[in-house]
């Protein structure tokens, strides 16, 4: 008998070895285990990271498993290594006959199929996280809020602008009778759940543009433009509009209306109109839609107007200014037309705002948001404006986020295209916890808004929270690009700097920006500069920023008094009886406000850091142990987290080092304001340095 070819013996070999068993097992098992995940990841709201993390250890485990099967073999007595083959056990292998010799490697070669099947499978399936492009969560979120039919090219629902209307009266008086009838068409379209609808925002900027109908198309991505103009004399009015093809600059249909000066006029007009684009674009009408469309709010037009302009001033920004405004229309609009339930909602909205923008933290106002909520709903039991209120109230008063987002998705099924509300959406799922879908909600709402800074904003202070640094940058940046007077992008970038690699040079140029432009203190939170300082230990710059200012820091995050900061900054030039002073001084600001709400859990936290800066160990701890009783991240997950790392910097300062490193080691896997570097480069930690098991967080990635 001749000698068998080398190849006959390596593949005797690997049989002997049982190789060919093994990536038949592991293959089969391999691709189970990946088809599972692919189920389970989704239904348990689980990172979308991890079912393509499985899919890399499967295939990165496969030549492993390879490599133990050659080398081991498992025996009664456990793993031992596999003695070298005889001449005589190879020869018995390869006296067989073919067909009984090789189905093992036919079935390893089926293995390897399986696994690279289901590792391609998961991973191919992974959505794409661009920046620039959200088309995915746009159809996921569009067919959640009613869309009944999509492009089946694009798989996204048809999309149109509005573009402000022309106002032909030429006499300014009428400009807001315009831009009101334009608002009211957008609020009308966005009852339309199959298609998209570009919001007031971005569009306002189109007004009197020179841009072609094709370029605005392009910057929008839409695939439709509305345009209009308005008319008035007396008591009637003229609408002409016509809607084109952004690509082709085609007109698809044109048409000129006629109505009387009054809010059944009105309403009858711009129903015709959404209809007809509906039906001119191929979006679905429910019947539900229809009736919201037909649905008069009042027949008293100066009720109407009342309301249409405090939405407006809702919808403008955070002031405290701006939001009083709106409740004053609101007033207006129910004194004229006390069952107006859409102004009652806006009461609502504007009483809940007052609370959570902490200009008004009495309980009166808090009660109030939830009357007048209630009182819309009970004029109009499905209005979504009433569901938006109510929404609010959960998410901003009550904290309970599960019904804060079941009353907010109510309202989305009569308003799907409301950005607004997809913003505050979003909002709720990142205090909820829910960060991946909150960036869902962010990204959808930055599509509807493409013109509108907050969204792509919310996006990279989300991704931020998740240390996924890379990524946020450029949300921050196309915030700013969108408006360059935004003090919030450029104060979170900066403090992204530092916690991705401690660069406080560039968080420095960054708020460098922000101060030539004027903005540095338009925020809610500014501080940013005492915070640099701090990490960069330059207490005299620290006092400078303070200087003459008993509340420095006040926000829903942060109270922190001019002379704390102080404090601080004499900490850290070892200066304790300056120190001290300061910290007394913070401490008696605190108190007061403590007198005043004694169930703000900032003020509890605050104190306990003073507390322990003044030596009063038992004091400080319970202090902060209140203040993260009152606000643990299991109801926020946001907010919690500085409750948290307040109680771990009392530990610190007490001695307590145990304590404060287990808190530390637990702030590092939650989403966070927190990183390694702040650790590492930040004072308020300097009593733990030394520590080993402290040096041990240091030398984490």
């Amino acid at each position: 008998m001749s000698e068998a070819p080398g190849y006959q013996k390596f593949f005797a070999e690997l049989k002997r070895r049982k190789v060919f068993r093994v990536a038949a097992v592991y293959g089969a098992v391999a691709f189970v285990v990946l088809q599972v995940a692919d189920i389970l990841v989704p239904a348990l709201h689980l990172p979308e990271s991890f079912t393509t993390g499985i899919a890399l250890l499967s295939i990165l485990g496969f030549p492993i498993a390879l490599v133990l099967a050659w080398a081991f073999d498992s025996t009664p007595s456990g793993l031992q290594r596999t003695d070298a083959a005889t001449t005589g056990e190879l020869e018995a292998i390869l006296a067989q006959p073919p067909a009984s010799r090789w189905p093992s490697g036919l079935l390893a070669l089926a293995g390897v199929v399986a696994l690279v099947v289901g590792g391609w499978l998961a991973l191919s399936n992974r959505p794409a996280t661009s920046v620039t492009s959200a088309g995915e969560d746009s159809a996921a979120l569009a067919s959640g809020v009613g869309a009944e039919t999509v492009d089946s090219e694009t798989d996204a629902p048809p999309s149109i602008a509005v573009l402000p209307f022309d106002n032909m009266s030429r006499d300014p008086e009428t400009l807001p009778f315009t831009d009101g009838l334009h608002d009211d068409l957008l609020t009308q379209l966005s009852k339309i759940g199959s298609l998209k609808v570009i919001s007031r925002t971005s569009v306002q900027e189109y007004r009197d543009s020179p841009k072609s109908i094709p370029e605005i198309g392009d910057e929008l991505d839409v695939g439709y433009v509305l345009e209009g103009g308005v008319q008035r004399a007396g008591d009637q009015f003229r609408l002409n509009v016509q809607l084109i093809d952004a690509e082709s600059e085609g007109h698809l249909w044109a048409e000129q209306y006629t109505g009387e000066l009054t809010v059944a006029g009105i309403f009858a007009i711009q129903t015709e109109i959404a209809t007809k684009i509906a039906d001119e674009l191929k979006a679905q009408l429910t019947e539900d839609q229809r009736e919201s469309l037909a649905r008069v709010p009042t027949q008293d037009l100066e009720a109407y107007e009342a309301y249409r302009r405090g939405m407006e001033y809702i919808r403008e920004g955070y002031a405290e200014p701006t939001i009083r405004t709106a409740d004053r229309f609101a007033d207006l609009a129910i004194a004229r037309d006390s069952t107006l339930a859409e102004a009652w909602a806006l009461k609502s909205v504007a009483a809940s705002s007052l609370y959570w923008f902490f200009y008004d933290r009495s309980d009166s106002i808090t009660a109030a948001s939830l009357a007048h909520a209630r009182r819309a709903l009970d004029l109009a039991p499905d209005l979504a404006y009433g569901h938006w209120a109510l929404g609010a109230w959960h998410y901003r008063v009550n904290l309970d986020y599960d019904r804060a987002l079941e009353e907010i998705d109510l309202a989305l099924e009569g308003i799907p295209g409301e950005v607004d509300l997809h913003t505050l959406a979003g909002s709720v799922h990142r205090r909820n916890g829910e960060m991946e879908e909150a960036i869902v909600r962010y990204r959808y709402a930055a599509e509807l808004d493409p013109r509108q800074a907050m969204a792509p904003y919310s996006v990279g202070e989300t991704l931020s929270l998740l240390r996924r640094y890379g990524e946020a940058e450029p949300w921050f940046r196309r915030a700013i690009e969108i408006r360059p007077d935004f003090a919030f992008p450029y104060s979170f970038m900066a403090s992204n700097r530092i916690r991705a690699d401690g660069d406080t040079a560039g968080a420095r140029e960054i708020l460098e920006d922000m101060v030539s432009l004027g903005i540095y203190d338009q925020g809610l939170e500014n501080g940013s500069y005492a915070d640099l300082f701090r990490v960069q230990r330059d207490g005299v710059a620290m006092r400078r920023e303070v200087e003459n200012d008993p509340v420095y820091r006040n926000s829903q995050f942060f109270f922190e008094p001019g002379p704390y900061v102080a404090a601080w900054s004499w900490r850290i030039e070892g200066n304790e009886t300056q120190a001290r002073a300061a910290f007394d001084s913070a401490r008696a600001i605190v108190e007061a406000r403590l007198a005043e709400d004694p169930d703000d859990a900032r003020y509890y936290s605050v104190l306990g850091v003073i507390l322990a800066g003044l030596g009063r160990g038992d004091e400080a701890i319970a202090s902060a142990k209140r203040g993260l009783d009152l606000m643990p991240p299991e109801v926020e997950a946001w907010r919690g987290t500085y409750r948290l790392r307040d109680l771990a910097l009392v530990y610190a300062m007490t001695g307590r080092s145990g304590e404060a490193i287990e808190i530390l080691q637990n702030l590092l896997v939650m989403p966070a304001d927190f990183s390694v570097r702040d650790l590492r480069l930040d004072p308020y930690w300097d009593d733990l340095r030394g520590d080993p098991r402290f040096e041990a967080l240091l030398a984490r990635k």
